[in-house]
């Protein structure tokens, strides 16, 4: 998604995936606040009129995420600090956005210790028993900043200081776990993390730190649903590519030769509208400061 030149990409084998919009109404709510821009810090937010959606097309695929910001709105004193938050997780971590370097990847979250590293792979969302998605307490504390099923990134313009900040809290990356019923019907698949240990952990440490000033110029939130839901809303979703037509052909003239029927299996998705999970959520500003950890996509590569 893109708008005023910020943008927000998530990508499968490196390409982008196909996105489409909706206009928010009544039969359109989402399960984040609105994406929105603002011309300064201080100005009022300027309001998405669209929800923007990402096409999965298969399950089980690791992905990256990409963001990007205009050379007109940072500078190298007044960088472009930016938090990613996945299904309303959050690693402590933020992108240094600048003239030098105006796009970041990102393809995993990091433990505290820098012992763990949680590569985002798109998978079937895991159901909790709670039936009622707006009392659910737990579920509330985890968005207030993103939500469940969607991508956010929030973009702060910033300033070097020296650093003197406090250690972060201790945290799990965990993933989402959603209330099955009619208002989350929609989001059949969340990310789930690939786990791999690093043996011998080390943190680079900093001599100065990005300090936010005052309220984020943009949030973005891109929500991703499986190809099939977004196909029976009545988008244009591409089907993927076979991966080996020879095999397929291969595996057709097997069948037929062996005397078995192929039949045709159409899968009926349901095109539910979603409903809002968390309603008069306040998004509280920032009080405090933690110690993080710059990411490089350097140190996101396999």
């Amino acid at each position: 998604m893109k708008l005023d030149d910020f943008s927000l990409e998530i990508l499968v084998n490196g390409k982008p995936l196909q996105e489409f919009t909706e206009k928010i109404s009544n039969n359109n709510v989402m399960t984040t606040g609105p994406s929105y821009l603002r011309k300064g810090i201080a100005a009022p937010e300027e309001p998405s009129l669209f929800t923007h959606y990402a096409a999965v097309q298969e399950f089980g695929t690791r992905y990256t995420i990409k963001v990007s910001v205009p050379p007109s709105c940072c500078s190298t004193e007044n960088p472009i600090k930016v938090f990613l938050y996945v299904d309303g997780e959050f690693d402590y971590s933020y992108t240094d956005l600048n003239p030098t370097k105006l796009s970041e990847t990102r393809t995993c979250f990091w433990s505290k210790n820098r012992d763990k590293i949680y590569y985002f792979k798109f998978d079937p969302t895991i159901w909790s028993e709670e039936k009622n998605g707006i009392n659910n307490i737990s579920i509330q504390k985890r968005c207030l900043f993103g939500g469940p099923g969607a991508i956010s990134a929030y973009f702060y313009r910033a300033e070097r200081v020296p650093w003197n900040v406090s250690p972060p809290p201790d945290y799990d990356v965990e993933s989402a776990v959603i209330p099955e019923n009619n208002d989350t019907r929609a989001i059949k698949l969340t990310t789930q993390y690939e786990v791999r240990r690093v043996p011998n952990p080390s943190i680079t440490r900093f001599s100065t730190y990005l300090q936010e000033k005052g309220y984020p110029l943009a949030v973005f939130h891109l929500h991703y649903r499986a190809a099939a839901w977004l196909r029976a809303r009545g988008h244009d979703v591409a089907f993927p590519r076979p991966t080996n037509q020879l095999t397929m052909i291969s595996n057709n003239v097997d069948l037929e030769h062996n005397g078995i029927k192929r039949e045709r299996i159409e899968i009926k998705e349901e095109s539910d509208d979603e409903v809002v999970i968390f309603n008069n959520i306040k998004r509280p500003k920032r009080e405090q400061n933690h110690e993080v950890i710059v990411i490089s996509s350097d140190e996101d590569e396999d």
